[in-house]
């Protein structure tokens, strides 16, 4: 008899636990989508090259992320990385001739953490006569996953009256939980 009673408490326990879970999971706020942006003109610092490498910048970015942005070749790379470790995202790859001060960052966070980073940049047509980029032929948006958001990749035209949204939109339907910085 005294088992029956163990049995019944045990199993109304879990009876119940249940259905707190699954009515806590129904009440749980939606996830909340924002913007923060990084200004390159205002919000960089640079890094003087040594030993014969060329100079860069450095740019801060929210959540433990920054900005570098660098030249190697005959290339310009703007990469998100974080702040203390040897992970980088490729943000753009650019002529040397791309200027950077005119150019924001905003960075897509979901609940204030971020997964992922829209930028404008050149659109390039094919390069020729070993160049090596072609003729700049419009502008795009380029839509960058972060850390635990890598499938992240898109790009909107920017000729598009609604681009902005678009990118924005394309990151938040991609997004999935991130991984945490640690």
């Amino acid at each position: 008899m005294k088992i029956r009673k163990v049995l019944y408490a045990a199993i109304s326990l879990g009876v119940i636990a249940a259905s707190v879970s699954a009515q806590t999971k129904s009440t749980k706020a939606p996830r909340r989508f924002t913007s923060v942006y990084s200004n390159l003109d205002k919000d960089c610092k640079t890094l003087h090259g040594t030993n014969g490498t060329d100079d860069a910048e450095l740019c801060r970015g929210p959540g433990g992320y920054q900005v570098r942005i660098y030249f190697a070749a005959a290339a310009m790379f703007i990469n998100a990385e974080i702040k203390g470790r040897e992970e980088s995202f490729t943000l753009a790859t650019t002529d040397l001739g791309f200027d950077t001060r005119k150019m924001r960052i905003e960075w897509r966070l979901a609940d204030g953490k971020p997964f992922a980073a829209i930028v404008r940049v050149p659109k390039y047509a094919d390069p020729t006569d070993g160049a090596y980029f072609g003729k700049v032929i419009g502008q795009e948006l380029a839509v960058v996953g972060l850390k635990g958001s890598e499938s992240i990749s898109f790009s909107v035209d920017a000729r598009d009256a609604d681009a902005n949204a678009k990118s924005r939109e394309l990151a938040d339907k991609a997004y999935s939980s991130p991984t945490k910085i640690k």
